[in-house]
């Protein structure tokens, strides 16, 4: 028989210690490296719309670099798919490796972020347009995995006016709309 994952040696670790642990959950949508994403098992890049991440306006890279790539928009299919992947990754890490909580990392551009924002999002399906339907993929993954693990063990990461990875500020009315609507 097999020993404790190293998860759950570190886990054991904190809680003899007297403390809490968190496990952040992240999916990194087109801030993904292309080059990686093949490797490990040939995924390609996607992301809510084909929209590449924005060149650095400071970017000291030759004029010859070539452009970002540009994601394949993710398919409804694929987006229920993500919903489910957050939840059983929450039933492992709680339920499996005995973390206290899971957080859904929902800043920095990475995914469910990039789902929030209009530059990252152009979607015309229930998943883009209108704030509510921007944030339907956080909330999707967060009542799942709140049904999978206890509401009162998930966390959601935000970051409201951080404009890293090409987006914007999410309180430039994403949440405060959301909650007057």
């Amino acid at each position: 028989m097999f020993g404790p994952s190293p998860f759950e040696q570190i886990v054991d670790a904190v809680h003899k210690n007297g403390s809490f642990i968190y496990l952040q959950l992240v999916a990194i949508g087109r801030a993904a490296n292309p080059k990686i994403l093949q490797e490990k098992g040939g995924y390609p890049l996607v992301a809510p719309s084909p929209i590449p991440l924005p060149t650095k306006a400071d970017d000291k890279a030759s004029s010859t670099s070539a452009p970002p790539p540009i994601p394949r928009a993710l398919t409804v299919e694929e987006i229920e798919e993500y919903v489910r992947l957050y939840a059983t990754a929450a039933e492992n890490a709680v339920l499996g490796a005995g973390f206290d909580g899971v957080e859904i990392h929902a800043a920095n551009g990475y995914l469910p972020d990039q789902f929030m924002q209009t530059n990252s999002n152009s979607r015309t399906d229930e998943y883009g347009g209108s704030v509510r339907n921007r944030a339907r993929f956080v909330l999707e993954v967060a009542g799942a995995m709140a049904r999978a693990v206890g509401a009162e063990k998930v966390g959601i990461r935000l970051s409201p006016w951080l404009t890293y990875q090409g987006e914007s500020s999410l309180l430039s009315g994403l949440f405060s709309a959301l909650w007057l609507d």
